[in-house]
Formats: structure tokens, C-alpha cells, sequence
């Protein structure tokens, strides 16, 4: 009784484990633009003071603002972040740094940094 009452909760929490990994293996929505994060915990690598990102118009196409939603428009000041990659309008930015210390929404890395915007 023992044995078949072991078998039994090994078997359960085995599809459980198999039903979390399934969900989060499911494709994400097509229109919705969430960066992955690094896979690395700890110290967080911080760019250069002064650093900017060099980005292609065209690599803008059908981003979205990783904290208000809106699509990115390059006319605007761009931020991004250097840990992973989200990207934001500067009044996003201020924004963050009032409500979430000036930590990126995605990863809480504070390594924000300026874009250039290129033709091409």
C-alpha cells in the first residue's frame, strides 16, 4: 500500500512538473515584444558612463516601449537598456526613475544608456 500511495504522488507531481514546463515553453503572443533576460544573477555588468547604442532604423520596426506599450518612434529620445536590450522613450524613462528607482522593467538592471538612431 505503501509503495502504490509513493508511485502515486511521484506520478502526480511528475505531470505537474511536466504542465508547468509545457506552459512555459507556449509561444508568446505575436504583437506582444518582451525581451528575455540574461541568464546570469549577480553582479549585473554596467556600460560605460557615456555609452551609446548605435541602432538601425529599420531594427526599430514593430518594437514597442518595454514599459508604456507604445510603438517605439525614432523621432523621439531612445534609451535602452544595456542588459537586455529593452527599449524605452525618454519619458518612459523619467517615469522609471521615479516609480522603480531607474531599474529596467524587464531585468532591474540600472544600465540605461542613450540610442542613436541610423538610416538603413
Amino acid at each position: 500500500m505503501a509503495r502504490s500511495f509513493a508511485f502515486v504522488v511521484f506520478f502526480g507531481f511528475a505531470i505537474s512538473f511536466a504542465a508547468v514546463l509545457v506552459s512555459l515553453s507556449a509561444p508568446r503572443p505575436r504583437g506582444t515584444y518582451r525581451p528575455w533576460s540574461r541568464w546570469w544573477f549577480g553582479d549585473e555588468p554596467q556600460g560605460e558612463p557615456g555609452t551609446m547604442h548605435l541602432v538601425k532604423r529599420s531594427e526599430l520596426e514593430g518594437l514597442r516601449d518595454a514599459y508604456s506599450s507604445a510603438p517605439i518612434d525614432p523621432a523621439q529620445p531612445l534609451l535602452r537598456c544595456g542588459s537586455c536590450l529593452a527599449m524605452y522613450h525618454a519619458t518612459s524613462v523619467h517615469e522609471l526613475d521615479r516609480a522603480n528607482g531607474g531599474r529596467c522593467v524587464v531585468c532591474r538592471s540600472t544600465d540605461l544608456a542613450a540610442v542613436h538612431v541610423a538610416d538603413g
